[in-house]
């Protein structure tokens, strides 16, 4: 006897189609999270706006629509604000996350021969200079003076520059995982890495004016990072507004 029960695949597909309204509307912020938020002690409302926002970067794309509705349509201001600086953040991470590839080095502009012991054929490598500070290259422990002979499989040729080299990392996206090979002391060192994103001011950094070059400061290169994510942010809301 034939059952009037609807098969198994279909059941998957109405379960699918009946929970797919409810994703795309987001999750419920916790409420005593947001609470929090209006609470009249500053250090209370400082502790719960780092504890949302740790809560939402666990679930980050659900909780985006969450917090642009509570930054827009809160009826108290001071929650408004914490919501949309929490929001911020969660943007921010979405900025960082979305951009080309950065060590965080600055190189000698040309290749030098390497004898590696056993080796017949010297290789080329690139001087690292400089580590710049909290970067990917400074967490992954390089140095300045080591010698790098690859990123992943990419070698380089007697005539390469430290241009190419920064061409083949801007070819990752931020947040790829490369393997960086360097000579130093004597020896051949793997050292894992993930690629940060590209800051906004590092070509700043560079010596570009005159003969000699002036290196322009590293406030200015921040401040063009500020600028950059502010006006990520901006774009963010605008395109999201345009949907009310």
């Amino acid at each position: 006897m034939s059952s009037n029960w609807p098969s198994p695949h279909l059941l998957l597909a109405l379960i699918a189609t009946l929970a797919w309204p409810l994703a795309a509307r987001g999750i419920e912020l916790p409420a005593a999270l947001l609470e929090e938020l209006k609470a009249e002690n500053f250090a209370a409302r400082e502790r719960a706006e780092a504890e949302l926002l740790a809560w939402t970067r666990q679930r980050a794309d659900a909780s985006l629509e969450a917090l642009y509705q509570q930054s827009r349509s809160a009826a108290d201001p001071e929650l408004r604000e914490r919501c949309l600086s929490v929001l911020r953040e969660l943007v921010t991470d979405e900025y960082l996350r979305n951009g080309v590839g950065y060590v965080g080095i600055r190189m000698n502009p040309n290749t030098e021969a390497v004898n590696v012991p056993g080796e017949a054929k010297p290789r080329f490598a690139i001087r690292v200079l400089q580590v710049e500070p909290a970067t990917p290259a400074h967490k992954a422990g390089l140095l300045g003076g080591d010698l790098l002979l690859s990123v992943n499989d990419a070698v380089w040729q007697q005539a390469d520059t430290s241009a190419i080299i920064s061409e083949k990392i801007k070819s990752f996206k931020a947040g790829t995982e490369v393997t960086l090979k360097l000579f130093r002391d004597g020896n051949i060192v793997a050292v894992p890495l993930v690629l940060g994103r590209r800051p906004a001011g590092a070509d700043l950094l560079q010596f570009q004016f005159g003969l000699g070059g002036m290196q322009a400061s590293p406030e200015a290169a921040a401040a063009a990072e500020r600028t950059a994510r502010q006006e990520y942010f901006r774009r963010w809301l605008a395109a999201r507004k345009t949907k009310d």
